[in-house]
């Protein structure tokens, strides 16, 4: 058997043998991307590579029912970011590192959420403020400071 050195298209579609499509190889108008699905089509694992601005990988994985993901993303000029989404999605945690610094944000079922880190916050006096990585903050559930420091 002769097999070919090179095999070229736009997509490649993997069916199992149900005739079920398990996994997609294509590229989109952002640049290549991976797509694998579970035996009833919802797709579990996204992986891609975007060519525009902000250029970069990006992995998705998520539940069947797309309640609970995870993504990693690497975008140029603008750092790297890990979120976690729990089974809703106003509860989640975020760690982000930028050229300006790192930060990690927690948030729950009630709205809350706690920043440790760079970043930039409105304060309880209305102005706004740049935080350092030594910095924590509380906000309620609309976004206002309910406490921080330094």
């Amino acid at each position: 058997m002769v097999l070919p050195a090179n095999i070229e298209a736009q997509s490649f579609i993997l069916k199992d043998a149900n005739g079920r499509v398990r996994a997609e190889l294509y590229m989109d108008g952002e640049g290549p991307s991976l797509k694998l699905l579970d035996q009833s089509g919802a797709s579990l694992v996204g992986l891609s590579l975007r060519d525009a601005s902000p250029s970069g990988p990006f992995l998705l994985l998520s539940d069947p029912q797309r309640r609970s993901s995870v993504s990693i993303s690497v975008a140029s000029g603008e750092g790297s970011q890990l979120s976690m989404i729990g089974e809703r999605a106003d509860i989640q945690a975020h760690i982000g590192v930028t050229p300006d610094g790192t930060a990690l944000e927690l948030s729950d079922k009630e709205g809350f959420t706690t920043s440790i880190g760079s970043g930039v916050q409105a304060a309880k006096n209305g102005q706004v403020k740049k935080t350092s990585a030594a910095s924590v903050t509380l906000f309620n559930k609309d976004r206002k400071v309910l406490w921080s420091a330094p």
